[in-house]
C-alpha cells in the first residue's frame, strides 16, 4: 500500500507531505484547488509522461516520492520478476525528478533505474482509474487477465503455458534444423567424399618415410648390381677364374694333407675354415643384393612415385602428415554420423511437436471451460452491482469463444486458445458490442467500479484511485459508489478524489485539498479533518451560497449514516 506521499513545487504545491490508512481515504475541495496535481504526481510514479510546464514557477525541479510498504508475497514476486526488491524494512521509494531542461531522474531506493523500470514498479503497485483514465477496460487486450484472475485458473494457466513453451521450443528447434537442411546436405557429401579419398588410399604411419628409402634405393640400382657382383665373383663364385674362397679351400687342403711336421696344424685350419664361412655370408649377402637390383627400377620408381604423390595430394587437402590425414578422416566420420542422425531427428521432432500439440489442445479446452464458468459468475456478479448503480438497463456479456483457422482447427496462443471481450449493450434492444464503442464516461467508470468490486477479492494492485469517476452522477448513485469504495477497502487501499459529499462520507479518512495566498504566491495546501472538519466540508459540498444548519444537519447525517 502507499504510506506516504512527498511533492515538492508541483504547479500550486510547494511542499505537501501525506501519510495514508490502508483503508478508504478521500480528497475534496475547490475546483482548481490542486486536487488533479496530487493525481498527476502519483501518476508520475507510475510512468506516466512528464511535463516541465508542470514545475511551480520560480523552481529549477519538482520532486514526487512514494512510500510504499504491506506488500504482499504476489506483488514481491512480480517486483522481484522485474529486479527490485524492496530495503531490510520491506518497504519501497519510488522517487521521481523533472527538472526544467525537461530531464527526467527515476530512482527505487535511492537508486536511480530506467523510466520504464519505474513504470512496470509503479503498476504493479497503484492503479489510477476516472472517467478518462479507464485504459484497463478499453483495451480488450487486458480482459482475459481480468477474468483468469477472477476464476484463479493459476493451476489450469500454467499447466497449459508449460506445454505451450515445449510447443515453441520444438517449433524453434525444427526452424533451425529445417533451416540448416540444404547446408547439412551439402556438408555430408563433402564428408563422405573426404573419407572416401582417405579410405581408399589406405594410409600406413611410417609409409612415406619407406617409400622415400626405397626410391633412394633404386635410383642407384645398377650401380650396386655391379658392384654386389664383383662382391660375388670376388669372394665365392668367380665363373672366369678363381675366388677368395676357393684359395681358402686349396689352402685348407694343403694343411690337411700335411703331418705334424706342420706347426698349430690345427689352428691353421680351424681359421682357415672360419674364414672361408665368413666370406660365403659376405657374397650371400651381395647375392641378395643382386637380386633385388634385378627388378625394374623405372617400374618400380614410377610406383614409387605415382603413391608418394597421392599422398602428397592428400597431405595438402588435410594435412601435413599421414597421421593427421588418418585423424581428419576419423572426424570427419564422426560429423558425418552426426549429419546423418539430423534427418533422424527432424522425425522425432515433429513426431513431439504433434503429440505437445494434442496435449496442449486438450489443456486449452479444460481452459475454456474454466474461464465460461467463471465469465458466467463474473458476468452475473457485475451485472448485479450494475444494478446497484442505477446501470439496471446495462447488460454486461462475457462471452469465451474458442478461436478456429479456416479449416476448424483450434489455434492455440500464449493465452489459450480463447478469444475473450467485455461486451455491453447501454439500451435495451441493442444488441452488446465492445464496450469502447458504446459506454460513456459515465457508465464507464461505474462498469470498472463494479468490476473492481467484483475482484476485489482478486485485486493485484495494493492502492487504487478513483478520480472523479462520480462526475455527473446522482447523490444516491454516488452514496451507492461510495458503499463500494468502503467494501473495496476491506482488502486493498482506496483514495479517491471527489466532489460528491454523500461518497465522501463514506470515506474513512478525509482530506480537505485548499488553496491560499502567501508571500504574493498562490499554494496549495492539505488537510486531515476531523469529526467537525468533515461535517464542515461535507456541508460546503452540499450547501449553497450559504451553509445553514439544515445543511449540516445533513451533513451530519451522512456521516452517521455512513458509518
Amino acid at each position: 500500500m502507499l504510506r506516504a506521499l512527498h511533492i515538492e513545487n508541483a504547479a500550486l504545491i510547494r511542499r505537501l507531505d501525506i501519510d495514508f490508512s490502508e483503508k478508504f481515504t478521500v480528497f475534496t475541495g475547490e475546483t482548481g484547488a490542486g486536487k488533479s496535481i496530487i493525481i498527476g504526481s502519483l501518476g508520475l510514479l507510475s510512468g506516466s509522461r512528464a511535463d516541465k510546464e508542470m514545475i511551480r514557477t520560480g523552481a529549477d525541479k519538482m520532486v514526487v516520492e512514494g512510500l510504499f510498504s504491506d506488500l504482499d508475497d504476489a506483488l514481491l514476486a512480480a517486483l522481484e520478476a522485474n529486479g527490485v526488491k524492496p530495503d531490510e524494512n520491506g518497504e519501497l521509494m519510488l522517487s521521481r525528478v523533472v527538472s526544467l531542461d525537461g530531464r527526467s531522474i527515476c530512482r527505487i531506493n535511492g537508486r536511480a533505474v530506467p523510466l520504464a523500470l519505474l513504470r512496470t514498479a509503479g503498476q504493479l503497485l497503484i492503479a489510477i482509474h476516472g472517467q478518462h483514465d479507464t485504459k484497463s477496460l478499453l483495451d480488450p487486450a487486458t480482459h482475459l487477465a481480468v477474468l483468469d484472475r477472477y476464476a484463479a485458473n493459476d493451476a489450469e494457466k500454467q499447466a497449459y503455458k508449460d506445454v505451450y513453451r515445449r510447443i515453441q521450443k520444438v517449433k524453434n528447434d525444427l526452424s533451425v534444423l529445417l533451416k540448416e537442411k540444404a547446408e547439412t546436405k551439402r556438408m555430408a557429401e563433402l564428408l563422405r567424399s573426404e573419407v572416401a579419398q582417405i579410405e581408399k588410399a589406405s594410409l600406413k604411419v611410417g609409409e612415406v618415410e619407406e617409400l622415400e628409402q626405397k626410391k633412394k634405393f633404386l635410383q642407384g640400382a645398377r650401380q650396386l648390381r655391379k658392384q654386389a657382383n664383383t662382391v660375388v665373383h670376388a669372394l665365392y663364385k668367380n665363373d672366369k677364374g678363381v675366388s677368395a674362397a676357393d684359395l681358402i679351400g686349396y689352402a685348407i687342403t694343403a694343411i690337411s694333407a700335411m703331418d705334424d711336421a706342420f706347426p698349430e696344424r690345427e689352428s691353421a685350419l680351424e681359421k682357415l675354415t672360419e674364414c672361408k664361412l665368413e666370406l660365403e655370408s659376405i657374397a650371400n649377402t651381395a647375392s641378395s643384393l643382386c637380386l633385388l637390383a634385378d627388378e625394374d627400377p623405372e617400374a618400380a620408381l614410377a610406383m614409387i612415385e605415382d603413391r608418394l604423390a597421392q599422398i602428397g595430394t592428400l597431405q595438402k587437402k588435410f594435412g601435413y602428415d599421414i597421421e593427421t590425414i588418418i585423424y581428419h578422416a576419423k572426424h570427419a566420420r564422426e560429423r558425418l554420423e552426426l549429419l546423418e542422425q539430423s534427418e533422424g531427428r527432424e522425425v522425432s521432432l515433429r513426431q513431439e511437436l504433434e503429440k505437445l500439440v494434442l496435449e496442449a489442445r486438450e489443456l486449452a479446452l479444460r481452459l475454456h471451460e474454466c474461464r465460461c464458468a467463471a465469465a458466467k459468475r463474473l458476468q452475473e456478479a457485475v451485472c448485479d452491482q450494475l444494478q446497484y448503480l442505477d446501470l439496471g438497463k446495462v447488460r454486461f456479456e462475457t462471452p469465451v469463444n474458442l478461436q478456429y483457422n479456416d479449416k476448424q482447427v483450434l489455434m492455440l496462443s500464449s493465452d489459450g486458445a480463447d478469444s475473450f471481450e467485455f461486451l455491453i449493450s447501454a439500451n435495451v434492444g441493442e444488441p452488446p458490442r465492445p464496450i469502447a464503442k458504446i459506454a460513456s464516461g459515465g457508465e464507464l467508470s461505474r462498469i470498472m467500479l463494479a468490476l473492481k468490486t467484483v475482484l476485489a477479492d482478486s485485486e493485484q494492485t495494493p492502492t487504487l484511485i478513483f478520480d472523479e469517476i462520480d462526475t455527473g452522477i446522482s447523490g444516491k448513485t454516488s452514496q451507492k459508489i461510495g458503499f463500494l469504495m468502503k467494501e473495496i477497502a476491506q482488502g486493498t487501499q482506496v483514495l479517491c478524489v471527489t466532489h460528491s459529499a454523500q461518497l465522501a462520507s463514506s470515506a474513512t479518512d478525509h482530506y480537505k485539498i485548499s488553496k491560499s495566498e502567501a508571500q504574493g504566491r498562490t499554494e496549495t495546501s492539505i488537510t486531515e479533518l476531523d469529526m467537525e472538519g468533515r461535517i464542515d466540508e461535507l456541508a460546503r459540498i452540499l450547501g449553497g451560497v450559504e451553509i445553514t444548519d439544515t445543511v449540516r444537519r445533513n451533513a451530519m447525517e451522512l456521516l452517521q449514516y455512513t458509518k
